[in-house]
């Protein structure tokens, strides 16, 4: 077992924090970060991808913008989630 948190989970929660409903993340503990990149996060991102994709209409583009999360901030999140072995597209 883990108990050390990754870089990539590490940078997911540095990003998505950014966020009022996730700024609890950067201070849980390790088995909740993991359960929520796996679970709420991976499906916030897959969303996020098709939105700037496959221009699905969707929020998360505008709600990362109105809290400073940028399209390389985006980007980077994706390739994080998809080195820890979540599917993104």
């Amino acid at each position: 077992m883990e108990f050390e948190i990754d870089a990539d989970e590490a940078e997911i929660i540095r990003i998505i924090s950014n966020l009022p409903e996730f700024s609890w993340l950067s201070t849980a503990d390790l088995g909740k970060i993991r359960r929520e990149i796996k679970g709420t996060v991976s499906r916030i991102l897959r969303e996020y991808y098709l939105e700037n994709t496959c221009n699905i209409e969707g929020n998360w583009t505008e709600k990362f913008a109105e809290f400073g999360i940028t399209e390389h901030d985006g980007k980077t999140m994706i390739a994080c989630a998809r080195r820890l072995g979540i599917e993104i597209s």
